[in-house]
């Protein structure tokens, strides 16, 4: 109960029930358009993401498997081990052509949020983050022009995106 205290004490509400529930109110939320994100067991996370990235919506939002030589990329450029990304799509930046995909998310991350929340993020024991209807805008490394029209998705093992059509 301390826990649920802090949380709610710092302005975050706790929300109990079901797990049906916690998948309801979740699928509606990507429905509605409204923005959250879900600290969820991984038995209702990985209901959600099978739910949600059907193998068309993966074709038509471009998802392909993450590629051996990005995560060692990921692994040896970045200093993040095991990332868990499984897939992620890849979104040419109009300025440049730099391609957006798995690598470029996980720098973006760590250099808005840190290494250790990013690392913390994709490791968690218990919990798996699912990010609905995100607001998070790809900027190119590149040449920093922000993505705005353009959507990057991904898949982690512990961490993953779904948005309203």
């Amino acid at each position: 109960m301390t826990s649920i205290d802090s949380v709610v004490g710092s302005g975050n509400p706790v929300i109990s029930t079901d797990g049906h529930t916690v998948i309801s109110i979740a699928k509606a939320t990507i429905h509605s358009g409204l923005s959250a994100t879900f600290y969820l067991p991984q038995s209702q996370y990985d209901a959600i993401i099978e739910w949600y990235w059907t193998p068309e919506r993966k074709q038509r939002y471009g998802l392909e498997e993450v590629s051996d030589q990005e995560k060692e990329r990921i692994e040896s450029e970045l200093g993040v081990s095991d990332a868990g990304i499984l897939h992620s799509n890849r979104i040419p930046c109009p300025e440049c052509g730099h391609v957006y995909g798995a690598f470029e998310f996980m720098q973006q991350g760590i250099r808005h949020h840190g290494r250790e929340t990013a690392e913390v993020a994709l490791k968690m024991q218990n919990a798996c983050v699912l990010r609905v209807n995100p607001h998070q805008v790809p900027a190119c490394p590149n040449c920093g022009f922000l993505m705005r029209s353009e959507g990057h998705y991904y898949i982690c093992r512990q961490y993953g995106c779904c948005r309203q059509e």
